[in-house]
Parts: C-alpha cells; sequence; structure tokens
C-alpha cells in the first residue's frame, strides 16, 4: 500500500512485492488515492502537492509540514482519519481477502491499522532520524533501514519485538559490466556521470548541477535522466543542443543500464535514488536534499562511503577530480562495509515470513 507523495514510497513498495512474490507470496500493490475521491483526480493533487511543497521558497511548505507531523503526530494522523478514514474503510472492503497489509507510507500505516481489517507492516522509507509520525497507530510491525531509525521507534515507545532493522541493499555478483552496458547504451568508453533527478525530477539542484557540467565542458560523458518531469527533460534537451557529449532520457525501463554504464551518479538523496545506486556499486555525489525528509538519508550515504554532499557549483570540479583519478573514486567510496546488506531480498522475505509464521 502507497501513495503518490515521492516515487520511493511507490517505488519501494513494487520493489517489496517483487521480493515477496519471488518468494512463493502473493502481493499486489495498491495506491489509495486513485479510488478515495471520485469529484477530481486526488492522485494529480497529491503529486501537484507535494512539488510545490519541496519546491516553493527552498521548501519552506514542506519543512511546516513536515515538523508538524513529527511535533504532533496524533494530531495529524486524526485529523487525516477524520477527512479520509470512512471512504478509505470502504475502499479496503472491496480489494478482497487480505493476509497482511505493508505500507510504505506513514500515515497509511495508520489508517491500516484504525481499519482493523488485518495486521499491519509499516516499511520506513527513509533513513536517520525520520519522522516519528512512522511509529504512531496500531501498527504490527516496523522494519526500519538504520539504527537511527531503530532509535526513533525506540524513543516512540514501539516493543522493541514489533521492530527488525533491514539493512539496505547491496549487490552480490549481479552488477551488469561498465563495458556491456555502455555497448547497449551506444555509448563511449569513456568515464560517465549520470545526472537523476529521481523518479518525479524533483529538486532544483539537478538542474543546476546538470547546467554546471555543460557549461564547464568537462570531459566526461554526460547521462542525463529526468525521470517522469517533463519540464526537467524539456530543459535538459535544451542544455545538451550545444554541442556537449550527453545523451537525455525521461522515464526509462534502461535505468539499470544507465547506472552500470556510469561511473559516478549526480542526484538526490531519495532513499529508493540512494539504494539503487548503492546495489550498482556507483557512488553518488547528493546536490538536492528535501528539508527534513531526506537529511537522514544524505547522512546515511556519508557515513556509509556510498555517497557525498556538495552544491550543484562544486559538481563540474569534483567530477573532474574523479575523472582523472580511479584511485580517488576507489579510496573516497566503499561498497562492501557492515552498514549494507548483501542478502537485503533475502532478509526482508525471512523477516516478514518469520514474523507472519509466529502470528499464525
Amino acid at each position: 500500500m502507497t501513495l503518490p507523495l515521492g516515487n520511493g514510497h511507490t517505488a519501494a513498495a513494487h520493489v517489496i512485492a517483487s521480493v515477496l512474490r519471488s518468494d512463493g507470496i502473493q502481493a499486489s500493490v495498491y495506491d489509495p488515492s486513485e479510488n478515495l475521491c471520485s469529484l477530481f483526480p486526488l492522485t494529480r493533487a497529491l503529486r501537484w502537492l507535494y512539488r510545490f511543497a519541496v519546491n516553493w521558497r527552498h521548501g519552506s511548505v514542506h519543512v511546516a509540514l513536515y515538523r508538524l507531523a513529527d511535533r504532533h503526530p496524533a494530531s495529524v494522523s486524526k485529523i487525516v482519519n477524520i477527512v479520509f478514514g470512512r471512504r478509505f474503510k470502504a475502499w479496503l472492503n472491496s480489494i478482497g481477502p487480505v493476509d497482511f497489509f505493508i505500507s510504505t507510507f506513514s500515515l497509511l500505516g495508520y489508517l491500516l491499522g484504525e481499519s482493523g481489517r488485518a495486521p499491519v507492516v509499516s516499511f520506513v522509507t527513509d533513513a536517520g532520524p525520520v519522522n516519528r509520525i512512522w511509529f504512531y497507530g496500531s501498527i504490527d510491525r516496523h522494519i526500519v533501514p538504520d539504527s537511527g531509525s531503530y532509535s526513533v521507534a525506540m524513543l516512540c515507545d514501539v516493543e522493541s519485538e514489533r521492530v527488525s532493522l533491514v539493512r539496505p541493499p547491496i549487490s552480490a555478483g549481479g552488477v551488469i559490466a561498465k563495458e556491456q552496458a555502455r555497448r547497449d547504451l551506444k555509448l563511449e568508453d569513456r568515464f560517465t556521470v549520470l545526472v537523476t533527478g529521481g523518479g518525479l525530477g524533483l529538486g532544483k539542484g539537478i538542474l543546476e548541477a546538470a547546467r554546471a557540467l555543460v557549461a564547464a565542458r568537462t570531459d566526461v560523458q554526460l547521462l542525463l535522466n529526468a525521470g517522469k518531469n517533463a519540464e526537467l527533460l524539456n530543459d535538459f534537451t535544451d542544455l545538451c543542443t550545444s554541442g556537449t557529449s550527453c545523451t537525455v532520457t525521461g522515464f526509462s525501463s534502461d535505468f539499470p543500464l544507465m547506472l552500470a554504464a556510469c561511473d559516478l551518479v549526480v542526484g538526490k538523496a531519495g532513499w529508493l535514488t540512494l539504494n539503487e545506486a548503492i546495489s550498482a556499486h556507483r557512488p553518488t555525489l547528493i546536490v538536492d536534499v528535501v528539508p527534513g525528509q531526506e537529511e537522514g538519508n544524505c547522512s546515511f550515504a556519508e557515513k556509509a562511503r556510498v555517497g557525498r554532499r556538495v552544491s550543484p557549483i562544486e559538481v563540474p570540479a569534483v567530477v573532474q577530480h574523479y575523472a582523472g583519478s580511479e584511485s580517488a573514486l576507489r579510496d573516497d567510496f566503499s561498497f562492501t562495509n557492515e552498514m549494507l546488506s548483501v542478502a537485503w531480498a533475502d532478509d526482508l522475505a525471512d523477516d516478514l515470513k518469520k514474523w507472519a509464521w509466529d502470528r499464525w
């Protein structure tokens, strides 16, 4: 169960469903916003609201809402339940029998718990000092990605036996060969940078970094991925009319190939974006952080030595430094530390099966 407030929540739901299906468990992904309002498209409204909150006046709206939810999780949850609770329960009754729910969005976990329909697992999609609203409500199991989010659960008086730590993924031998990926994408075999705006292309730092790279005319190959953001796609296309060696794409199933083909990622601190880069063993220069929500993700990436926060204008110099020294890239980043899990999918499936077995 997910909501379209940041593509990471939705993508995480599909990844979890895929993991469960591969383990023989029947799983479906639902977005309640597609069904709760007949008067106007709620999904589109939520996406617009999220974009506005994150981008207007340096994210001040998002910061205010985030702090409100963190300081008053009970009040915020109850208001949402008053507005949507009755219709949400009616919609739940229409989807057929369910053994348990997995929520990848905090308030959905609360609404599912209030419905009393089936046991609820909350899958936390950010790291570090996450919002306390993740741990409010009648939730049976919390899955968190790191010690920081685990500590918040403890501060919220969640019993330790109801919280499990499943570390972020690192691939185990499944990394696509860089040379093959470049051949498949018809790219030159030289230092390549993937600039990606994530699923929704949120954040202005991505475009600023791309402009800085193009203006600097560094001797690197650029892949500019705009996700589902049509405006960012147009901006990227305009940038590449200047003769710079770059390839522009929107949302594409070739994204894993792009990751494999690059040496370095320039992007935001979304949990999904970071984990995709981690799984491909590609370090990330973080140029965008959604205030409040993604600061913990950025801190995790830096502590785990899989990412580094830089300003957009610093990107060309940092890229040129790494392009000229493979040893510097190896020295500054690592994908073999204990903060990452080789067997992430197995860990998740095993944890859920053990929890379900103990209940039934």
